[in-house]
């Protein structure tokens, strides 16, 4: 029973954030000019935008879940990809921590913003890939 659970709610979990990281990636892509000059906004400010301190909350609330149902029944992909997220959350974690040399940073990239845009948006692009192959390979797995 907690098996056919741990299953369906790897297999929900991959597609969802598979999906968001595709679509983001894709909107950060289209619009790498204008998400770099909110970037420049935002590092204004003395405290880190409020939506990545929300992302990374729920972010966690989902990835605890995850890393105890790969337990049942072990599995090691998703042992791997609940600590890869937490790793994840704890790095961006720390940069919210320093956002004040964070956002120094960010100012100080100018141009390069864009770009670094861009690549941030590849990355969500092909991690967002690799959560559909993920969820091919739970689906081919227990069936």
């Amino acid at each position: 029973m907690l098996s056919s659970f741990s299953v369906q709610w790897f297999t929900a979990y991959y597609v969802t954030l598979g999906a968001l990281l595709i679509s983001y990636g894709l909107y950060f892509l289209a619009k790498q000019h204008e998400m770099a000059d909110r970037l420049r906004d935002a590092a204004k400010s003395s405290t880190p935008p409020g939506a990545f301190k929300s992302v990374l909350k729920y972010f966690l609330l989902f990835t605890i879940p995850g890393l105890i149902l790969s337990f049942f029944p072990f599995s090691w992909i998703e042992l791997l990809f609940s600590l890869w997220s937490l790793i994840i959350i704890f790095t961006a974690g720390q940069l919210l921590v320093q956002w004040p040399s964070v956002a120094k940073q960010i100012q100080s990239l100018g141009d390069q913003l864009s770009k670094k845009v861009r690549f941030a948006a590849f990355n969500m692009i092909s991690i967002g890939i690799v959560l559909f192959l993920l969820c091919y390979m739970l689906i081919s797995r227990s069936s």
